[in-house]
């Protein structure tokens, strides 16, 4: 006989329901973990039989119910990206150091003044001796006027035997004077500057030649020897155009680099024929 025992297996499922928050914080990071456990339960059914003249068969039947253990975890990053924009900025300090040389020319000035050693001089060339001096010219009307800044005043030489000064023809020609600047004794000449006297434009200088030295003694002056030609040009006077009288003309400058003590200027043409030359200034302009 056969004994059927009937083994109901009831099987539970269980659902579980995840639910995820996501929580956005500032540098938080959250985890949540959730666990599932599922308990596994094992069913063991046995059947007794009391064994008297029929034999009785066991089946015994095991039930096993195995139940997966499903863990879910649930992870909640919270993520804050925070972008920080770090800006550098350098200042660079650059320290330059120029030199910068500055030459500042002298300005050019009036070497002659009223008051200098002045001495009239007449039938004289450039390179040579001084011929003659004295009164070859009127006793208001002498060489310092040239020089006095004063255009009311005038030189006036008339150069020629009449008046004791022989070799000076047409008059006037080749006569002149030499001047020791009292301001310095190592000026250098860079310029002449003219005055027309008050009268006759026929008498005006149209061109001279001049010298310096650095000789002291009169012997020495009167000597062509001791001179050294600077300049040999116009006076600035327009040998066509009077520039009217008392009147200052354009400054004639020129290069010279070497300082004298003295100079000699001397009238080598004048603008028309007459008995003399005559200007109310003949200043010498240089660096002092």
């Amino acid at each position: 006989m056969t004994t059927i025992t009937t083994v109901t297996i009831t099987t539970t499922t269980t659902t579980t329901t995840t639910t995820t928050t996501t929580t956005t914080a500032t540098t938080t990071t959250t985890t949540t973990t959730t666990t599932t456990t599922t308990t596994t339960t094992t069913t063991t059914t046995t059947t007794t039989t009391t064994t008297t003249t029929i034999t009785t068969t066991t089946t015994a039947t095991t039930t096993t119910a195995t139940t997966s253990t499903t863990t879910t975890t649930t992870s909640t990053t919270a993520t804050t990206t925070t972008v920080t924009t770090a800006t550098t900025t350098t200042a660079t300090t650059s320290t330059t150091t120029t030199t910068v040389t500055t030459t500042t020319e002298r300005p050019i000035a009036a070497i002659t003044r009223a008051g200098d050693s002045i001495i009239g001089i007449c039938n004289t060339i450039a390179g040579g001796s001084t011929g003659e001096s004295g009164y070859n010219y009127p006793s208001n009307e002498n060489p310092p006027n040239a020089i006095d800044n004063d255009i009311n005043t005038k030189y006036l030489n008339f150069g020629d035997s009449f008046t004791g000064c022989s070799g000076s023809s047409p008059g006037g020609i080749n006569t002149g004077f030499y001047v020791t600047p009292a301001i310095s004794n190592t000026s250098v000449v860079a310029g002449l500057l003219f005055a027309t006297a008050n009268d006759f434009s026929s008498r005006d200088p149209i061109t001279v030649t001049l010298e310096g030295t650095n000789e002291t003694s009169t012997a020495a002056l009167d000597s062509g020897a001791s001179w050294i030609l600077i300049y040999n040009g116009s006076t600035g006077i327009d040998p066509s155009i009077d520039p009217g009288r008392q009147t200052y003309v354009s400054q004639q400058n020129f290069s010279n680099t070497i300082a004298f003590r003295s100079y000699r200027l001397l009238v080598t043409s004048k603008r028309d024929t007459d008995s003399s030359v005559q200007y109310a200034e003949a200043h010498i302009m240089g660096y002092i």
